[in-house]
């Protein structure tokens, strides 16, 4: 087991930069919205391999997959929530077979519009057709159901549509919960 075997675990956050126009947009959302913009995107730690590989699951476009954690967690922008205390082996078996569960999700593109318009400060969410919780999610609100799931504290709690990768950041400097990863 590596060190980083004892530190990052299944159901752990992983809030990336994100790269790309869509990473670039969604931290310049956040920056208009007075938020963090560290980060454009989040995964959820799964498992790891035979070869010592940490796997977790995404939520993005095309729907929920799985998703080499390795980039991630070597990068000096990523966040995370490793020191989360009351957090259970057997809780974090049932929120990675929970994720797992979700694999092929369809992504909420309702969701990153209305993000999108919020952070301008518009809300378009109480516009019919935005009340309605959907069955997809983006990356952000896949980990924030899963911890809603478990009854884990987490941001947008009731309102787990809504959350964003700047939310995460967020909570997670808020609450101490960063670990150095390398």
């Amino acid at each position: 087991m590596t060190d980083l075997q004892q530190v990052l675990l299944p159901g752990d956050v992983l809030a990336v930069r994100g790269g790309g126009l869509a990473g670039t947009l969604i931290r310049l959302g956040a920056a208009l919205a007075d938020k963090p913009n560290l980060s454009g995107h989040v995964a959820v730690m799964h498992h790891y391999d035979s070869g010592g590989v940490p796997w977790g699951l995404e939520g993005r476009p095309g729907g929920v997959g799985w998703v080499d954690l390795r980039a991630y967690v070597e990068s000096p922008w990523t966040m995370n929530n490793c020191r989360q205390p009351d957090r259970t082996e057997a809780q974090r078996a049932r929120v990675a077979k929970a994720a797992e569960g979700m694999l092929g999700t369809p992504y909420d593109w309702q969701a990153i519009l209305g993000d999108g318009f919020d952070d301008l400060h518009v809300k378009l969410w109480n516009l019919p057709g935005f009340a309605e919780r959907p069955g997809q999610v983006v990356c952000s609100s896949f980990a924030a159901y899963l911890y809603e799931q478990e009854k884990w504290p987490h941001p947008g709690l009731n309102d787990e549509r809504y959350c964003q990768p700047a939310d995460w950041d967020t909570w997670i400097v808020a609450h101490g919960y960063n670990v150095s990863l390398h």
